[in-house]
């Protein structure tokens, strides 16, 4: 009845009497700021999946996009990764490829916040003021390294929980239909969340399974189960070999109650994580004190959003011991580190006293401000910097093959390398192909590089990690430009360059070579058969 009310004139009247309700859209759309206030999201990953969002549409436009086909294959398995990369390729039909990556954005933080808050709502609305403790959590390390399907996944994962725990106790087909539609989104977002999300519905109905209504908790299982088909696809195609690396005990403990998912940028977020991790141990403590102990009786209160606590224990336990990549994925270590916080979130409360909810829900507020104040003055100097990155794209002709040679990744950034991939923003426009286009070397995205490339592409492992090793002349039948940014004066790789290519753009730390003419004496290698020299 509440949600048809919404809909009306009079609906959105008594939802936004309500300040709780009023102050949470007006936060988000300050936190959209960020994004549109610049030219450039500062991403690592992000570029990338501009360029490949392109591909995807253009693959069939031979006559505009002549080399997508040539060098790149569709991987049309129902591979998580998808989801995003649809998202702006169906954008991009109507919109500059920098606009659909910023509408595809603003649609993550819509998502993660009322996700969030909606999880939340789901246990007890009376909690919704813990929501705002939410807004530190927009822009993490992971949306900053460019894992916008991931983030999407969050999302999603978040969306799945809640709307189960809001219907499970009479869960009937639409809704069980529509479950199955956000575990399906958020599989081709991230398998990572897929799991969490699957694992703590599973937990959750174990708690909530009674004598009086097991029948009709059974019925559940057929109900959800094609929720299930695409991860055991996955799981059956792709295994769960790990590489075997695990954090030393000591990252582990100090990147958790750091909350250093929130660090990218300078330790001032450390700072700010550590605020919000000690925000999350006084709400515990509060939640234990005020009403899971019975004070006359000395002994605790149990109840069934207890199974939100459980199911933050066990993703905690998966932070500390599943390794950091499986499956060809990695960084599995710093995902599973925002779980143990936002799944407790239902569990969580501000008490029903009115004075401690508001100062408390203030104190978040507070929180959320002091981390807008900090991104909103850091953007735009970041925005500066890759505009000056991109500033030879108009000497970068269309249809060209480009090599980048980044020999500072990071600049003013500590824990992302937001020039790393930065030269999908020149391919995005030109149509090119990008030789450092790492995507497209894996299964786990939508492109990938043609097989018979493989003996003659440059290795990802020297562009990525020692430019200054590239031999320029091997390759030269396959790079029709080369991108530097940083590259040290007089260095040998820029005397090997100056051999085949002559400077077309320099501005600063960025420099744009074209290929000379190639000679018979200068050829190296041929080509496979259907790429063009």
């Amino acid at each position: 009845m509440t949600n048809r009310l919404i809909l009306t004139g009079k609906g959105l009247e008594v939802y936004f009497r309500d300040w709780q309700n009023s102050l949470f859209l007006g936060m988000t759309i300050l936190y959209l700021l960020p994004i549109w206030s610049i030219q450039f999201f500062p991403t690592q990953d992000g570029p990338s999946h501009v360029y490949n969002a392109l591909i995807i549409k253009e693959y069939f436009n031979t006559d505009r996009y002549p080399l997508f086909q040539q060098y790149y294959n569709l991987n049309l398995q129902p591979m998580p990764n998808w989801f995003g990369h649809t998202v702006m390729a169906i954008l991009m039909f109507a919109l500059d490829p920098l606009i659909a990556e910023k509408l595809m954005l603003t649609g993550y933080v819509v998502l993660f916040l009322y996700s969030g808050r909606y999880l939340i709502a789901s246990a007890d609305p009376a909690k919704k003021g813990l929501s705002f403790i939410l807004f530190p959590f927009v822009y993490n390390y992971l949306l900053q390294m460019g894992f916008y399907n991931f983030s999407y996944s969050l999302g999603f994962c978040l969306l799945a929980i809640g709307y189960w725990w809001k219907h499970h106790q009479q869960l009937q087909i639409k809704s069980a239909i529509l479950f199955n539609l956000i575990i399906v989104c958020c599989y081709f977002s991230h398998m990572v969340s897929t799991v969490i999300a699957l694992l703590s519905v599973a937990i959750l109905w174990l708690v909530t399974i009674r004598p009086t209504n097991y029948q009709r908790h059974l019925l559940q299982i057929p109900m959800l189960f094609p929720s299930c088909i695409f991860p055991f696809w996955f799981i059956f195609s792709h295994g769960t070999k790990s590489n075997r690396a695990h954090w030393a005990s000591q990252r582990l403990y100090d990147y958790f109650t750091r909350l250093e998912v929130l660090f990218s940028f300078n330790r001032f977020q450390i700072y700010l994580g550590q605020a919000i991790a000690v925000c999350f141990l006084l709400l515990f403590l509060l939640k234990i004190l005020t009403e899971k102990i019975d004070w006359k009786r000395r002994r605790p209160r149990a109840e069934k959003s207890d199974g939100f606590l459980l199911v933050s224990l066990i993703c905690l336990i998966l932070y500390i011991y599943v390794p950091d990549g499986m499956s060809g994925g990695g960084f599995i270590t710093h995902r599973l580190s925002l779980y143990p916080f936002l799944i407790l979130l239902p569990w969580l409360t501000l008490t029903k006293w009115r004075f401690v909810k508001i100062c408390g829900s203030g104190l978040l507020v507070l929180i959320a401000l002091v981390n807008f104040v900090y991104i909103i003055d850091l953007y735009p100097k970041l925005d500066k910097d890759m505009q000056e990155f991109r500033a030879g794209l108009a000497k970068v002709a269309p249809n060209s093959r480009i090599l980048p040679l980044i020999f500072d990744s990071r600049g003013r950034c500590q824990r992302i390398g937001m020039f790393l991939h930065a030269i999908g923003y020149y391919c995005a426009y030109t149509g090119g192909i990008e030789w450092d286009n790492y995507e497209a070397n894996t299964d786990y995205f939508p492109v990938r590089f043609k097989p018979e490339l493989n003996g003659i592409r440059p290795d990802l492992g020297v562009i990525e990690g020692r430019p200054k090793d590239m031999d320029v002349h091997r390759h030269v039948d396959i790079v029709d430009f080369i991108c530097t940014w940083s590259m040290p004066t007089d260095s040998p790789v820029q005397q090997r360059i100056e051999t085949d290519y002559k400077l077309v753009f320099e501005q600063k730390r960025t420099r744009i070579y074209h290929r000379r003419p190639i000679t018979s004496s200068r050829s190296t290698q041929e080509l496979p058969s259907g790429i063009d020299n």
